[in-house]
């Protein structure tokens, strides 16, 4: 749950283990779902390509399914993006200012995290009409008689991904005014 240092490139990744709670299942299990799209995503625009050189047959609706799944992709891997510490953030300034003055450091940290909070909660609050409405007009993409698909499924993912990640904001910064309010100087574990 807590900010790993990822800085390093050519070490191996840190040897985290299973998930300890419900909700890091879920968010790990929604990762591995992105991956699965983005494979998927992958196999997808090379049969289109190749059906389309060899054949001149291209696949309807790849153009609309894959920049979908853009949006899904993101939304299913933000949680864990950010429980795993891999979030691009500017460290110029926050990791010395934590290793100078920890608790100051860590207290900021979890200003940045509420923000964080606010903005992915906002984002699922004005999403949720959205979902609702492709739900209920049975909203699709694509060109009617040719290739058409749902739009509720990716509402629901942004719904679902920008909920989680305020949870997970949230969590983050409530570790980090833990640790700022008296709890360890260091990194939290």
């Amino acid at each position: 749950m807590s900010y790993e240092a990822n800085t390093d490139l050519n070490a191996a990744p840190a040897a985290s283990g299973a998930p300890r709670s419900p909700f890091g299942w879920v968010v790990d299990a929604l990762n591995a779902a992105g991956s699965v799209v983005i494979a998927a995503v992958m196999l997808l625009m090379c049969a289109d390509v190749a059906l389309r050189n060899a054949l001149n047959k291209p696949i309807d609706g790849v153009a609309e399914l894959v920049a979908t799944s853009i949006i899904v992709i993101v939304f299913l891997q933000l949680p864990a993006t950010l429980r795993h510490g891999r979030m691009a953030r500017a460290d110029l300034f926050i990791d010395p200012f934590i290793q100078r003055r920890p608790k100051p450091g860590r207290a900021l940290r979890a200003l940045f995290s509420l923000v964080g909070t606010a903005a992915c909660g906002v984002l699922a609050w004005a999403s949720w009409p959205m979902l609702s409405r492709a739900w209920e007009d049975q909203e699709f993409f694509g060109i009617e008689g040719v290739f058409t698909f749902p739009v509720w499924p990716m509402r629901a993912v942004v719904v679902l991904g920008a909920s989680l990640a305020a949870v997970q904001y949230l969590l983050l910064a409530l570790e980090d005014l833990g640790a700022s309010l008296g709890g360890t100087e260091g990194q939290a574990q």
